[in-house]
């Protein structure tokens, strides 16, 4: 069973600067990827609380974007909308959480990464952060 929804797609890593999260460049505005996701049980998503100030959802996943083969796949789109949504990605990168958390975020994506660190640190999975 799976469930599909409108929300913001937190891929994360660890490299040697610690926690890094997956940005998009669009018009000179860094975000965080967004789409119609859809999530099956068994995958391992970290599903962050809502942001009721930009009425928005947010999931984590860890992983690189080009090791994760069924990560394309969980964007539910038509064909045009794949082909922008692809193009948008290609002019994206990893940056550390540091970074994340100083860049011009919206009130909803700077909550979901703050959240997200506190989870994983409270997991006590990360270093360095």
């Amino acid at each position: 069973m799976s469930i599909r929804k409108q929300a913001s797609l937190i891929i994360y890593r660890f490299k040697e600067r610690g926690l890094e999260v997956f940005m998009l460049n669009k018009s000179n505005q860094w975000g965080l990827p967004e789409g119609n996701v859809e999530t099956a049980h068994d995958q391992e998503m970290i599903e962050l609380d809502p942001c009721e100030e930009d009425d928005c959802q947010a999931l984590a996943m860890e992983g690189d974007w080009h090791e994760i083969p069924s990560l394309k796949a969980m964007l539910y789109q038509d064909a045009k909308e794949l082909k922008e949504k692809l193009k948008e990605i290609e002019g994206g990168t990893y940056v550390s959480i540091k970074e994340a958390l100083e860049r011009k975020l919206s009130p909803g994506q700077y909550q979901f990464l703050k959240e997200l660190k506190d989870v994983l640190v409270d997991r006590n999975s990360v270093r360095d952060i």
